[in-house]
């Protein structure tokens, strides 16, 4: 265990973090969302992967004049105490927002395809506490279990070559037979699986290499980039228009074109792997969480990581309606997102404008 230790996250951990809460559970809806800008755009994310490294610049500009201090810090600093903590509550509420989505899409899968006739009760309890032994490692531990998890799943991205030789090749070559409203559509229903790479505003401080940090983030995001092409270019290939509009998480039906003459049905395989990912992400925004509220009180205790997680469990398994969590999870939570990764650009210019003094470029 790393707790209360700084500068204990190397390049390969921040890349791992990087990759991981990109990925999450994401992925799962990823060709269902570009779909809706037309069948065979399976380039968008490249463009995805362009504008995130553009939003990274200023992200990385006021973490390296605030090397020492978390996005909570520098929002007390730059825009006083009350503005800024009110500030950084709306940065908590996102970050358990996002660990409701998260753990909510899974464990609604895992309900429709292997628990049909039992309640969400007793696998999100487990999915909790593995989530909260992981987050109360600290930050370290949660980038160790993204690198285990990597290699845990990067391994199932093997099994596409069989959807890839089913399919028709032709199916990939880009029309552009689109237009600009669709596109903008369907990047904004589609930008949430990019998701968690903002983080770094927040373990910048623990990063060992910081002259390096904006090299292996964009490393880690080029790599989400290059799996989320690969799914995409198979799911082209392999899917109908029909299929690709109204399949919901068509990358597991991807998984039924592999013929294995010791496993029948590798998509359920692939769906209990699918964990590992899914508690790499939930558990940095929950770790996220427990910063921002140990910001806001002043000390470290153990309900400032009980608390997020118990308003998460109860957000999915408590009384909010699902229309509500529906609203919550798909509009408040992707907008609360564009939210954070453009904050860094007005601290930048109310940095500018209190004048130097505040932080220093390292």
């Amino acid at each position: 265990m790393d707790r209360g230790k700084i500068h204990n996250l190397n390049p390969y951990h921040v890349i791992g973090l990087v990759l991981n809460t990109c990925i999450g559970v994401n992925l799962l809806m990823l060709s269902h969302s570009v779909s809706k800008m037309g069948y065979n755009q399976w380039w968008i994310p490249f463009v995805l992967g362009a504008i995130v490294s553009l939003t990274l610049i200023p992200m990385i500009a006021l973490c390296k004049r605030y090397p020492e201090d978390s996005l909570f810090r520098i929002n007390e600093i730059l825009l006083g105490k009350w503005l800024g903590r009110y500030a950084n509550l709306l940065v908590i509420i996102y970050a358990i927002l996002n660990v409701s989505t998260i753990n909510s899409g899974y464990i609604r899968l895992v309900q429709t395809s292997m628990l049909s006739n039992q309640t969400v009760t007793l696998p999100l309890i487990g999915l909790t506490l593995v989530m909260l032994y992981i987050t109360n490692g600290g930050i370290k531990l949660v980038a160790r279990f993204c690198l285990i998890s990597f290699f845990f799943t990067g391994w199932m991205v093997y099994y596409l070559q069989w959807g890839f030789q089913k399919g028709g090749f032709t199916h990939i070559f880009p029309l552009f037979n689109t237009n600009i409203a669709d596109v903008l559509d369907a990047l904004n229903h589609s930008f949430a699986s990019m998701f968690g790479y903002e983080l770094v505003l927040i373990y910048y401080p623990y990063i060992q290499q910081k002259d390096k940090a904006m090299r292996h983030v964009l490393i880690g995001v080029w790599l989400v980039v290059l799996f989320y092409v690969l799914i995409l270019l198979t799911s082209v290939a392999y899917f109908s228009v029909w299929e690709m509009e109204h399949l919901i998480y068509p990358i597991l039906n991807l998984f039924k074109a592999v013929e294995l003459s010791f496993m029948e049905r590798i998509e359920n395989l692939g769906i209990g792997i699918w964990v590992f990912l899914v508690l790499s992400t939930c558990a940095a925004y929950l770790w996220a969480a427990r910063k921002g509220i140990e910001e806001l009180v002043g000390h470290k205790k153990l309900w400032h990581l009980l608390l997020p997680a118990i308003i998460s469990y109860f957000m999915i398994r408590g009384p909010l309606t699902m229309e509500i969590q529906q609203f919550l999870y798909h509009k408040v939570t992707v907008y609360m997102g564009y939210g954070v990764i453009l904050w860094p650009i007005f601290l930048l210019l109310v940095h500018a404008i209190r004048g130097e003094g505040r932080g220093k470029v390292v």
